[in-house]
């Protein structure tokens, strides 16, 4: 399973990006069995917020910074933070 997410927006407008495999990372299959990109909202409209773009092989969703939270939160850092 591959995870990408890319990160853009905010005040000064730098996109970072973070892509993980879990044929790499034993750590993501539990981390992504505790989201459901089907239940989140549209990101809202809030200037200089950050955007995160998140792709789990092949299903995509765009989330505001307002609604990254719990587990959402945990698989976002944790693939920004691999790199890729």
């Amino acid at each position: 399973m591959k995870v990408t997410v890319i990160r853009s927006g905010g005040f000064a407008g730098i996109e970072r990006r973070g892509q993980a495999d879990s044929a790499d990372d034993p750590l993501l299959d539990g981390l992504v069995g505790r989201v459901d990109l089907s239940l989140l909202p549209p990101p809202g409209r809030i200037p200089d917020q950050f955007v995160y773009d998140i792709d789990i092989d092949g299903t995509t969703t765009s989330v505001g910074e307002a609604q990254l939270t719990g587990p959402l939160r945990e698989l976002v850092h944790h693939v920004l933070d691999s790199g890729g």
